[in-house]
């Protein structure tokens, strides 16, 4: 990579000539940090493959790429206080039996609507109560597939009107033909959100998964997450998947990083350390439960360590009879409260929000 001789010369104009060699080198190294940084993160993905482990210990650059919203950007992770000589970076810390795989190969795409400013989200309601689907022990799944899928089809077209940069479906409100649809429709589109598209109870050669698929304009499914934590009931009813090793995809942009999680896998609070460590700029959770009020804990752990936003969607509106909060988003830029619920009156619904400025609709 070619610097300029003019970064290097102000950096040296800037600084005082008492500086030692190894001090004035570090304030040069670091100019051209903050003005490269986004060239080096592109050369440690160009080095690897597509799709690759991040081992424990290794680290990655990072520059000084915050989220935007309505009010500037976030500030910088706390976390990434790092002593003198070392330049911006995220380590990957204890591995908490969690594997991380990278997934490099649309850093254009993510970058291009992830980064956007101010970031605009939305999250979807289906269904307003729990006769649109099948209730457990058994697989959960929408009764009127059809009439499902247009919903869906319907909330996603408002997303896409409304210039929605990310658009976040709830956990099992989704089936797989469903999502092969969207996905084939995605593949052929430009003018698309990033879609976490609920998830789907299904049978995959011997297991039994709970998985949501990241839908991305132009590529269609770019990757899938499989839940690895078991909802299990007051009555001891367990959710019917047989969870595998945990787990987390870490979509990789040139300057943003996103990842996705089911419902229960957020609550762990390993896993909420885990993708903040990771420096998550965007987390989305696909969730069904009868509140959202643990997921503020989890929002408050991606917002403090890694200033990170985090978008969750839930399913269905009414739960014994009460209304229960559908959305939830966690602002790591100014706002109090830093973290927002949203509670709609009826489903289907949409919730569209800024960063910085919360639910505006």
């Amino acid at each position: 990579m070619p610097y300029s001789n003019n970064d290097v010369d102000a950096a040296v104009r800037g600084t005082a000539s008492s500086l030692g060699e190894g001090e004035l080198a570090f304030v040069v190294a670091r100019v051209l940090d903050d003005h490269y940084w986004t060239s080096f993160t592109h050369d440690w993905l160009e080095e690897r493959d597509r799709t690759f482990a991040l081992r424990e210990g290794e680290r990655y650059p990072v520059g000084e790429m915050r989220l935007m919203g309505a009010v500037g950007h976030s500030s910088r992770p706390h976390r990434l206080a790092l002593p003198d000589g070392e330049l911006p970076h995220v380590r990957r810390r204890s591995a908490n039996n969690i594997e991380v795989l990278v997934q490099g190969a649309y850093a254009g795409i993510l970058d291009g609507l992830v980064g956007k400013a101010p970031l605009a989200v939305a999250a979807a309601l289906i269904n307003d109560t729990w006769d649109d689907l099948a209730a457990p022990p058994g697989p959960i799944f929408p009764k009127d597939r059809c009439a499902q899928g247009a919903t869906v089809a319907t909330l996603l077209q408002q997303a896409r009107e409304r210039e929605v940069a990310v658009a976040v479906l709830p956990e099992l409100c989704a089936t797989r033909e469903m999502v092969a649809e969207l996905a084939a429709e995605w593949a052929g589109r430009t003018d698309a959100p990033v879609v976490f598209a609920g998830s789907v109870h299904l049978q995959d050669a011997d297991r039994r998964v709970n998985r949501t698929s990241v839908l991305l304009p132009g590529v269609g499914v770019a990757w899938t997450h499989d839940k690895y934590t078991v909802f299990e009931a007051r009555d001891g009813t367990r959710e019917p998947i047989d969870p595998g090793q945990p787990r987390i995809v870490l979509g990789c942009g040139d300057i943003v990083r996103v990842a996705t999680v089911i419902c229960k896998d957020a609550l762990a609070l390993t896993t909420a350390t885990a993708l903040a460590d990771l420096g998550v700029h965007l987390l989305a959770v696909p969730a069904m439960s009868e509140g959202l009020a643990s997921f503020s804990t989890v929002a408050e752990v991606l917002i403090s360590r890694s200033q990170g936003a985090t978008v969750v969607a839930n399913n269905p509106r009414v739960w014994d009879g009460s209304s229960v909060h559908h959305a939830l988003l966690g602002h790591p830029v100014p706002i109090i409260p830093r973290v927002v619920a949203r509670l709609a009156n009826e489903a289907p619904d949409l919730g569209l929000a800024r960063l910085g400025s919360g639910w505006s609709s």
